[in-house]
C-alpha cells in the first residue's frame, strides 16, 4: 500500500467514528427509505467536520456545510463517486476506496478508515454502514484533519455534542411517527415515549417513563419481550425483531411487531435502546382467519383434513421414535342421506354441529377430531394403548349416539359406523385412514352401529376376496351364470318392446348370488371381459329362440346388455359381437347395448371410437342412468346414441315431489329434441307410470310391470303378442 496512506480498523479509542455509528443507529428501522435518507441529511448537517451521505454503491447522496473546507462543493459532488472528487491526493483513488466501500455496504459492525494526505495535510476518512433489519441501506462518511491529541480531544467533544443534537433531531421525528416509538435504558426501563402511545394503548407517554414494558405485556407473550430484552444484551450492535401483545389502557391487548435496536456509547458499550413498535392487530386477525379458513371446517369448526394430515405426521414422527401406538377412527353417520332428504340439508348442517359437539366432548388432550367429508369424522388418538385403548374410545362415541338428537323440533335416532386402524407410526397417513375406512364399511355391511379393527378385518377380507374370485372363475367355466330378463314396455301400445338382460350367479349349493356381490370383483380383476362375452353370447342366443314366437312382419324384440369400460378397451369387442349375432341366427338391430359414465373416465376416445363401429354395424345403443352424472349432458353430443334411459332415482320421486315431474320432464324434451327414444327405470307404481305417459315417455320396465325373471317365464306372454 502507498506509504501516503493507510486502512485499518476502528477499535474502542476511535472517538471520532465510532460518533458516526452512534448516529446511523439512532435511524428509525420503521421509516421508509426516503424518510429515512431525509432523516439522515438533517442528522449529517449537524457537525462542523465534513460528512458525507452516500448510497451503498459509494455515490454522494449530500453532504454538509463543512465540506466545503476540503474545497468540496456541496452541488457539484452530488451524484459522483466518493472516489472521483478532489479531497485527497491518491494515484488509484478507486481502487484503494472501492474495497473500504464494499466493506461498508455489506453491513460490518463498526466503522472503516482511511488515512491519507493532500494539500491541507493528513486526512482521515471514515465509512460507517446504517443497517435496518441486518441490511446496509446508507453509508455515512466522515473526512477530519488529523492534527495533535487537543485536536483529537476537540473533535470528540463536537461529536459528543453533535450526538445529543442528533438524539433531538430523533424525538422530533418520533413526535410525529403513527408507530409507538421509545428510548431505553439498557435494562429496558422506558426513558421517552412517543405521543402515539395515547392512540394506540390509551396511555400517557410521561407516566409511562420509568417503568418497565414488562409491566405492559400480556401474560401470554411476556415471554417473548424478556426474551427480546436479554437478546440484544446478549448480541451486541444486533437488532431484534419480534412479535407479542401490550395490554390496552380498557383492558384489552393489541398485537405489535417490534424491533429493538442497541444504542452504543463511544466506547462501543451497549448504551441505551431504541424501539419501534407497529400495531398490527388487524394483521393479525386476518392471518389468523384465514388460517382457520385454510385448516378448518367451515360448518363444524372443526380440523379439516389438510390439518388432520399434519398432526396425523407430526403424531406418526414422534410414535416412531418411541413405538408408542396410535389409533385412527373413522366415523360414518348411519342413514344420513335419508335425513338430509327427509328433513332437509338445514336439519343435516344441524345435525352435523350436534355431533361434532358430542365427539369434542369425548376427545382426550392432545388428540383430534376431523370433518374430512360430509358426514366423515376421523379422530386421531395418541398414546392409546393400540387396539385397546382406540376401542375404548369406540365404544364412547357409540355411547354418546344412543341419547337422541333434537333436530326441526322432534327427537331423531342417529348411529355411526365406526373403523379403527391402529400403527407404531412406521406408516403413510393416508393409508391408515383408508385402512379405518376400510373397517368402518365392513361395520356398516354387519349391522351398523358398531366398531370393526382393521387387522382383523383386513385378513377376513383378503380371504374372501381370494375365494371369490377363485369361485367367479370356476362359475364362468362351469356354466353356473344365468340371465334374467326384465321387460320393457312401451307406453302407447302397452306391448313389451325389449327386454334388459341382467345376469346372476346360481352356485353350486342353489344359492342365486345377486350381481351388486360379484361385478365389482369381476371389474377389478379384468373377469368382467370374459363374463362380458358369456352375457353377449346368452343374450344373442335367447333373442333367436325368442324370435320363433314372432311373425315375420312383427317388431323385433330387442335384448339390452350392460357394456363396462373394461370391454371397451377388448380389441376384440367389434368381431366378438358380429360372430354371437350370426351364430344366433339374428340381426345386430336385436341385440342393444347400453353404457354409463364410467366407460368415459378412462380413454374417451378410444371408448367412443369402439362405440361408433358398433353402431356402424347396427348395434343401437344407449345411455344408462342418466342424470347422475354431473357431465352426462356432454355424452348427449359426444356419443353416437339412440336411446336414454332416465335413472330410477327420479322417477321414484314422480307423483311426491313437485322439483321429480320438472326434472323429468326436462330430461324427455331434451331427448326427444335430439331424436332419442326415453325409457323409464323403476317404475313401481301405477300413480308414476301415469305422470310418465302425460309427460311423453316412450318405454318404461320396473316392478309394477315385472321383476326379472328367467326367460321362459316370457315364452308364452311374447307368444300371444
Amino acid at each position: 500500500m502507498s506509504p501516503t496512506h493507510r486502512e485499518l480498523e476502528i477499535g474502542a479509542n476511535d472517538g471520532p467514528s465510532q460518533g458516526l455509528g452512534h448516529l446511523a443507529s439512532l435511524v428509525d428501522p420503521t421509516l421508509d427509505d426516503l424518510t429515512r435518507e431525509l432523516q439522515m441529511r438533517i442528522a449529517v448537517s449537524q457537525f462542523e467536520s465534513p460528512v458525507l451521505l452516500l448510497d451503498i454503491d459509494g455515490t454522494i447522496l449530500d453532504g454538509n456545510d463543512a465540506t466545503a473546507g476540503l474545497d468540496i462543493e456541496r452541488a457539484e459532488v452530488r451524484g459522483r463517486p466518493v472516489w472521483a472528487i478532489d479531497a485527497w491526493d491518491l494515484p488509484d483513488a478507486a481502487g484503494v476506496l472501492t474495497p473500504l466501500i464494499e466493506a461498508g455496504s455489506k453491513g460490518r459492525v463498526g466503522s472503516r478508515t482511511l488515512d491519507t494526505i493532500n494539500d491541507a495535510g493528513p486526512v482521515r476518512l471514515s465509512i460507517t454502514p446504517v443497517t435496518v433489519d441486518d441490511e446496509t441501506v446508507l453509508l455515512v462518511a466522515r473526512l477530519q484533519r488529523l492534527g495533535d491529541r487537543d485536536q483529537t480531544e476537540a473533535i470528540l467533544a463536537e461529536t459528543t455534542q453533535r450526538l445529543a443534537a442528533a438524539e433531538g433531531i430523533f424525538q422530533a421525528v418520533a413526535e410525529y411517527t403513527s408507530d409507538l416509538v421509545c428510548l431505553h435504558e439498557t435494562d429496558g426501563t422506558f426513558t421517552y415515549l412517543s405521543p402515539s402511545v395515547r392512540r394506540l394503548l390509551d396511555l400517557e407517554p410521561g407516566a409511562l417513563v420509568g417503568t418497565h414494558p414488562v409491566d405492559l405485556a400480556h401474560a401470554e407473550t411476556r415471554a417473548a419481550l424478556v426474551g427480546a430484552l436479554q437478546d440484544v444484551a446478549r448480541r451486541g450492535a444486533e437488532p431484534i425483531r419480534f412479535r407479542h401483545r401490550l395490554q390496552h389502557r380498557n383492558g384489552g391487548a393489541r398485537w405489535f411487531e417490534t424491533v429493538i435496536t442497541p444504542i452504543q456509547n463511544t466506547e462501543g458499550e451497549l448504551h441505551q435502546l431504541q424501539s419501534s413498535s407497529r400495531d398490527i392487530t388487524e394483521q393479525r386477525e386476518t392471518e389468523q382467519q384465514l388460517l382457520k379458513q385454510a385448516f378448518h371446517d367451515e360448518l363444524t369448526g372443526l380440523p379439516n383434513k389438510a390439518l388432520l394430515l399434519d398432526r396425523m405426521s407430526q403424531a406418526f414422527a414422534a410414535a416412531s421414535r418411541t413405538d408408542q401406538p396410535i389409533g385412527v377412527l373413522f366415523i360414518d353417520l348411519d342413514g344420513f342421506k335419508t335425513l338430509n332428504d327427509t328433513l332437509g340439508h338445514h336439519a343435516g348442517d344441524r345435525a352435523l354441529t350436534k355431533v361434532a359437539e358430542r365427539l369434542i366432548a369425548i376427545v382426550r388432550p392432545g388428540d383430534t377430531i376431523a370433518r374430512i367429508k360430509s358426514d366423515e369424522f376421523v379422530m386421531l388418538c395418541t398414546g392409546s394403548d393400540g387396539v385397546q385403548g382406540a376401542s375404548i374410545v369406540a365404544r364412547r362415541i357409540l355411547e354418546a349416539f344412543e341419547r337422541d338428537f333434537m333436530l326441526e323440533g322432534r327427537e331423531v335416532r342417529l348411529s355411526a359406523s365406526i373403523g379403527i386402524a391402529t400403527t407404531s407410526g412406521d406408516a403413510d397417513s393416508n393409508t391408515v385412514i383408508e385402512q379405518a375406512e376400510t373397517a368402518m364399511y365392513e361395520a356398516k355391511h354387519n349391522g351398523r352401529g358398531r366398531y370393526v379393527i382393521h387387522d382383523e378385518v383386513e385378513h377376513s377380507i383378503d380371504l374372501e376376496r381370494h375365494d371369490t374370485e377363485a369361485a367367479l372363475r370356476r362359475a364362468i367355466a362351469n356354466g353356473e351364470l344365468r340371465l334374467h330378463y326384465q321387460p320393457e314396455l312401451d307406453l302407447e301400445s302397452g306391448l313389451i318392446v325389449g327386454f334388459e338382460a341382467l345376469v346372476r350367479w346360481q352356485a353350486p349349493d342353489g344359492r342365486l348370488i345377486p350381481p351388486n356381490d360379484f361385478i365389482p370383483l369381476a371389474e377389478e380383476t379384468g373377469l368382467i371381459v370374459e363374463l362380458g362375452r358369456w352375457v353377449i353370447a346368452e343374450a344373442c342366443l335367447q333373442a333367436g329362440r325368442w324370435r320363433v314366437h314372432r311373425s315375420p312382419d312383427e317388431e323385433p324384440v330387442r335384448i339390452w346388455v350392460n357394456l363396462s369400460a373394461r370391454q371397451l378397451e377388448d380389441p376384440d369387442l367389434l368381431g366378438f359381437v358380429e360372430e354371437s349375432v350370426s351364430r344366433a341366427g339374428i340381426t345386430t338391430d336385436e341385440i342393444c347395448m347400453e353404457i354409463t359414465e364410467s366407460v368415459l373416465m378412462g380413454d374417451g376416445d378410444s371408448a367412443t371410437r369402439q362405440l361408433d363401429e358398433l353402431r356402424r354395424i347396427g348395434i343401437s345403443l344407449g345411455i344408462d342412468d342418466f342424470g347422475t352424472g354431473w357431465s352426462q349432458f356432454e355424452y348427449l353430443h359426444r356419443l353416437p346414441l339412440d336411446v336414454l334411459k332416465i335413472d330410477r332415482y327420479f322417477v321414484q320421486g314422480l307423483g311426491i315431489e313437485p322439483d321429480a315431474a320438472v326434472i323429468v320432464s326436462a330430461i324427455i324434451d331434451l331427448a326427444h329434441a335430439l331424436g332419442l327414444i326415453v325409457i323409464a327405470e323403476g317404475v313401481e307404481s301405477k300413480g308414476q307410470l301415469e305422470v310418465l305417459e302425460e309427460l311423453g315417455c316412450d318405454q318404461a320396465l320396473g316392478f309394477y310391470f315385472s321383476e326379472p325373471r328367467e326367460a321362459a317365464a316370457f315364452d308364452q306372454t311374447l307368444s300371444r303378442a
